[in-house]
């Protein structure tokens, strides 16, 4: 049985500001950047021992990857990404429409939710059969996580809406099958 621990990256400039990211980047913040070692001192404080690592492109999660895992080296990977907005990225947040999205963002060029939450699942199932080692850190997004959760509609109730920055979801896969085991916030 493997251990799988994703997470949401720390704290961002665009989180401060209320702005969506999307796929665009924006840099941690200092407070970003004290979760994130917060995460890593959580796993400490609990013997967690990464044997692979693995982040979304984006620099905020790559970022965090290495602050969290004390520099191991780790894989990026695009379908880790956060969800495309097209041209509403870096718009201000008060303009969406109430969650579920659906397809609102499709009209401005972006992605479609259920694709989205199909791209970020088989990334996360596909790094849990094939990674080496039976602990894994996946560093994703909030949108990303929240849809991820989706799939586990037991669990999804246990956050109301986006998981907190540097919040983590404890999960075992073992059988070809993912479970989430516990919410973890190591931010208090």
């Amino acid at each position: 049985m493997k251990k799988i621990y994703l997470m949401r990256h720390g704290e961002t400039l665009f989180n401060t500001m209320d702005v969506n990211q999307g796929q665009c980047d924006s840099p941690l913040t200092e407070n970003g950047i004290r979760q994130a070692k917060a995460a890593k001192a959580w796993f400490d404080a609990h013997n967690v021992h990464f044997d692979a690592v693995y982040s979304s492109t984006s620099e905020r999660a790559c970022d965090t990857a290495e602050f969290v895992s004390g520099g191991m080296s780790y894989t990026r990977r695009k379908d880790l990404k956060e969800i495309f907005l097209g041209i509403k990225e870096a718009s201000p947040i008060r303009e969406n429409p109430t969650y579920p999205y659906g397809d609102y963002f499709v009209k401005y060029g972006g992605e479609d939710l259920d694709a989205f939450t199909e791209r970020v699942y088989g990334a996360v199932k596909g790094i849990a059969e094939h990674a080496a080692g039976e602990c894994i850190l996946i560093v994703s997004h909030g949108m990303a996580i929240r849809r991820f959760l989706t799939k586990f509609p037991e669990k999804a109730g246990e956050i109301a809406g986006f998981i907190g920055n540097c919040g983590i979801l404890e999960m075992t896969y073992a059988d070809g099958k993912l479970t989430v085991e516990k919410i973890i916030n190591p931010n208090g």
